[in-house]
């Protein structure tokens, strides 16, 4: 009776399911990665709207920001 007890305790991991903490951190990596498209476009916005002096930066440092996370969440949620 032993031995059917210590056999049903087993766990067996399914391999299509590795249990590891790849999938929270890529789920994190994305959820930063929107994060940072979120700030870019207000980034974006607040620069075009609030500066008198229209400099190069200003139109691109927001865009840029933005661009750089998109490609971040894109990357860690399997877009590309």
């Amino acid at each position: 009776m032993i031995g059917d007890v210590r056999l049903a305790a087993t766990w067996t991991p399914n391999p299509d399911h590795p249990a590891t903490w790849a999938g929270f951190f890529w789920a994190f990596l994305g959820v930063g990665g929107c994060v940072i498209v979120v700030i870019g476009a207000a980034l974006t916005v607040a620069l075009w709207n609030v500066s008198d002096q229209k400099k190069v930066g200003n139109y691109v440092l927001g865009p840029v920001i933005l661009a750089i996370g998109l490609a971040i969440a894109g990357w860690a949620f399997g877009l590309w």
